[in-house]
């Protein structure tokens, strides 16, 4: 099969012929019809984020494919089924955070394009356990955003933040993850303000049902939010450190800022303003096998329409670097 392999950390990918994966007992093979590229495989290339594993590496864990083959002792999958794969490789359903339904933060979690390889291949291997259908009339490249960038601000704004109708709730970043996080906001019944630095993205936003966007980089979000009565909610999707910060002071007391972009550093909140005003600082990393079956079921009743921008697979390289310089509307995704 064709892959596009990580050989060297800051390169880029090089599609090379390697050899199909084969189903060992419960698993599948799924023949990739699209992948999606997301901001934490270019911190994968670019060394952010170390893997644990030696190079070459496939990465990609938006997946959406068809059945290939069946191993051993699958019973509820058969060649031919639609299906999506996610970041969630394996979770081992034992462990405390398993049992409670925090599979996202399992102890013994394997991730897709990270502990394993990957779906920036013509097929990727999965334990079918893990493997969720895609109902039918869902798109294979939007059901890859259905597998993260949808479940991500899905998960944040229903389990790490509850957000309400009649909410105020600030996205800092309309792109892969903030342009879903806008249209969930709105499904729940918020307001929602959108903030980023191009005005394109803010157009973007006002289709989406954004009530009001500011440009960050022409006035002040935190006192336009503040103007508005402050956020409920303030969601900053992007790996910035002053938009994080932004974020926390556009909150009114009680609000809650959750964490789901990942920049490298760290951030500092003034701690009496944060314990007077009751605010409530979360991470929410990734999502469960039930935010990707909501998130799909939202995508398939018409309620969230993920935007995404097709590549062939072999401009895989091409899309890294849009991706890079901010240029992609919404999620860029790969096609077969």
């Amino acid at each position: 099969m064709r892959a596009a392999l990580l050989r060297e950390i800051g390169k880029p990918l090089v599609i090379e012929e390697v050899p199909d994966p084969k189903p060992g007992f419960g698993e599948v093979v799924i023949r990739v019809k699209a992948v999606g590229i997301c901001h934490s495989d270019l911190e994968i290339i670019e060394g952010k984020i170390p893997l644990p594993k030696p190079l070459p590496h496939i990465l990609g864990h938006e997946v959406a494919g068809v059945v290939e083959v069946v191993g051993d002792g699958v019973t509820h999958l058969k060649p031919g089924d639609r299906v999506a794969l996610s970041w969630l490789w394996w979770t081992c359903g034992r462990c405390r955070y398993c049992l409670v339904g925090r599979e996202n933060i399992c102890e013994n979690q394997l991730n897709t394009g990270y502990s394993v390889d990957g779906g920036y291949a013509e097929f990727v291997r999965a334990p079918a356990s893990h493997v969720l259908k895609i109902p039918d009339n869902v798109p294979f490249p939007e059901a890859t955003s259905a597998t993260d960038a949808v479940a991500t601000p899905y998960r944040a704004l229903t389990f790490a933040s509850r957000v309400y109708p009649g909410d105020l709730v600030a996205v800092f970043g309309i792109g892969g993850l903030g342009h879903n996080a806008v249209q969930i906001a709105k499904v729940l019944g918020a307001k929602v303000v959108a903030v980023d630095v191009l005005e394109s993205k803010l157009e973007f936003a006002k289709e989406l049902g954004a009530d009001y966007v500011v440009n960050a980089s022409k006035e002040d979000p935190v006192k336009y939010i503040k103007d508005l009565g402050g956020a409920d909610v303030a969601l900053p999707t992007v790996e910035s450190l002053k938009a994080m910060r932004q974020a926390y002071e556009s909150l009114r007391p009680g609000g809650t800022l959750v964490l789901i972009g990942l920049p490298v550093g760290e951030l500092s909140l003034p701690v009496i303003d944060w314990i007077l005003k009751d605010i409530k600082v979360v991470g929410n990393i990734g999502f469960t096998r039930n935010d990707i079956l909501q998130s799909l079921k939202l995508v398939s009743d018409g309620k969230v329409k993920p935007r995404v921008e097709l590549f062939k697979f072999e401009e895989v390289n091409t899309a890294i670097e849009k991706l890079k310089r901010g240029e992609v509307r919404g999620r860029a995704v790969l096609t077969f």
